[in-house]
């Protein structure tokens, strides 16, 4: 297990904007620590987009910088 910043990130028509970001501890391998990652932004109340419906939730890697997860949501409700 290693610990990780997950940053969701809003996805609208023409924007895309950081709306939350928190650390979690996650698995080393990458398919599971983005899948767990995701469980984590939906029970925050936020509803994820999936791959191939418009959202990119991927293991990011910085060069020079710290890994982290990105997942992406629907716009919130207003």
């Amino acid at each position: 297990m290693k610990k990780i910043e997950v940053v969701v990130l809003e996805a609208g028509l023409d924007y895309l904007d950081k709306v939350d970001d928190f650390w979690m501890e996650v698995p080393e391998d990458r398919a599971r620590a983005v899948a767990e990652a995701i469980k984590a932004v939906e029970a925050r109340g936020y509803d994820v987009l999936p791959d191939g419906w418009g959202g990119c939730n991927a293991y990011c890697s910085v060069s020079g910088g710290e890994d982290y997860i990105a997942v992406t949501v629907e716009p919130g409700k207003e």
